[in-house]
């Protein structure tokens, strides 16, 4: 026999979902383990308003000849080789490629780059940055270019450590995060920053930093930016999906109760629900007044 909702884990919990891709699977997960989540809207990928600088990244790549290429996405790869040709720099970028080392962070960037026929030299079986890391750093030396494609946002750690080796690196930036355009989208993304500011949540699932970034600007327009901060510190349970993602809601002054490992979507709300005793024991501790 089925479990009845009320026995599920997260029953009762309310989780606020910021996210716009996969919000509808987030969103599905949080519901098959009995909580009710609030989503909105607070990232959207745009291309980068000035394309100056990726078209000089590209042409450096080019004139380098890297060693080494990092894809950190899929839409980022297939963005990067789409405005290339758009310059006539596409066959000139694949054949600089094809001579490198490509490793591609997942399956999606991996596809993107066999739609230009190349292929990973290594992907790394948990899709993170820190496992590139940590595979690439020690195989790289001063005469070594790493090309690396971002994903709407610096990661200075992550390029840090490669120049840390002595390696050139060039960073490659196709496209950025923005707070979603639509109108509809804003009262959507206010209306959950404010259910956030005034108790109305217990937890919530961060997969990227940026989102942080975001939800603490749109508190700030509505004037609750001291609310939220204090809500998330003292009463909502903030798991995050990685490492890199739970830098965000920390360089905004807020500790990260879960990690989840591995870092992917269907694991962050398992140790959610796994952690649902704690979500409990954290909201019930004296709420703040917004």
């Amino acid at each position: 026999m089925a479990p009845q909702p009320e026995a599920l884990p997260l029953a009762g919990i309310t989780v606020a979902v910021p996210a716009t891709r996969r919000a509808k699977e987030t969103a599905a997960l949080v519901r098959r383990w009995g909580g009710e989540p609030l989503v909105a809207p607070l990232l959207q990928e745009v291309p980068v308003p000035d394309e100056t600088r990726l078209r000089q990244a590209t042409e450096a790549v080019i004139a380098a000849g890297p060693t080494w290429s990092v894809h950190l996405t899929g839409v980022g790869t297939r963005r990067w080789f789409e405005r290339a040709e758009a310059w006539g720099l596409g066959p000139a970028l694949t054949d600089c490629l094809r001579a490198a080392q490509l490793i591609p962070r997942g399956q999606k960037a991996t596809a993107a780059l066999a739609q230009s026929g190349l292929e990973p030299a290594w992907v790394p079986a948990g899709e993170t940055s820190a496992e590139i890391s940590a595979w690439l750093v020690p195989r790289l030396g001063a005469t070594d270019t790493v090309a690396v494609q971002l994903f709407g946002e610096p990661v200075p750690g992550f390029v840090g450590e490669l120049a840390g080796a002595g390696a050139a690196v060039i960073e490659v930036a196709p496209y950025e995060w923005a707070l979603p355009p639509d109108p509809a989208d804003r009262a959507s993304a206010e209306a959950l920053v404010t259910a956030i500011a005034s108790g109305e949540v217990q937890a919530i699932v961060i997969t990227s930093a940026v989102q942080a970034t975001h939800l603490f600007a749109v508190a700030r327009g509505l004037g609750c930016e001291a609310a939220l901060r204090d809500r998330l510190i003292r009463s909502v349970f903030a798991a995050a999906v990685g490492e890199v993602a739970s830098q965000g809601l920390e360089r905004e002054g807020v500790p990260v109760d879960l990690v989840a490992a591995p870092p992917r979507m269907g694991a962050l709300v398992r140790s959610l629900a796994e952690a649902a005793d704690r979500v409990r024991a954290k909201a019930g501790r004296g709420s703040a007044r917004p």
